[in-house]
């Protein structure tokens, strides 16, 4: 697989200054459009379930490429994520394989050794028609490094901008 870090490729190609969110920021902060943001798990996991809650609402021609650093945290949301395979033509889901979760025709897993890039990184990328949006987000401390593991910091970007989400597609679809 090739090494690539989405953060490194793309935070400079994002046009917006950077917002460091408070502990548990708004939803109305955490669905702009395109910004770059510093903040903990706690507000990515709320911009996640934003963007799968469209998802979850209807079906879409078009893949979604999610990053979990290991496999085994995408358990917490594994129902979400069964039901969205149903909802597009295929998820390719990022991540150490340290754990086995329920498998679903539609869903792909992209192993990535422990070294990998990828592994200090929690992005969701969609490319379906009529919605194409990201998030990307750079894990700042590490795995085991702070006591409680939702305090982790993260430097990222989101974005609808097409040119930065197709190359964020061409360099997750040319690492598998």
């Amino acid at each position: 697989m090739k090494r690539v870090s989405l953060y490194k490729e793309l935070f400079d190609d994002v046009d917006s200054n950077l917002i460091k969110f408070k502990k548990d920021e708004s939803e109305s902060k955490l669905s702009i459009d395109t910004v770059k943001y510093e903040t903990s798990v706690c507000n990515l996991e709320k911009m996640c379930y934003m963007m799968e809650c469209v998802i979850l609402r209807r079906k879409f021609e078009g893949c979604i490429y999610a990053g979990f650093q290991k496999i085994s945290r995408a358990k917490a949301v594994w129902d979400r994520f069964l039901k969205m395979a149903d909802n597009v033509d295929k998820i390719y889901v990022y991540g150490v394989l340290d754990e086995k979760l329920e498998s679903h025709p539609n869903i792909q897993i992209i192993p990535l050794t422990p070294m990998h890039p990828l592994t200090r990184e929690w992005f969701l990328v969609f490319n379906t028609k009529f919605n194409k949006n990201m998030m990307v987000a750079y894990d700042q401390d590490g795995f085991g490094v702070k006591p409680i593991e939702k305090d982790r910091n993260f430097i990222g970007i989101k974005t609808v901008n097409l040119k930065v989400i197709d190359k964020a597609i061409n360099l997750l679809e040319n690492a598998m």
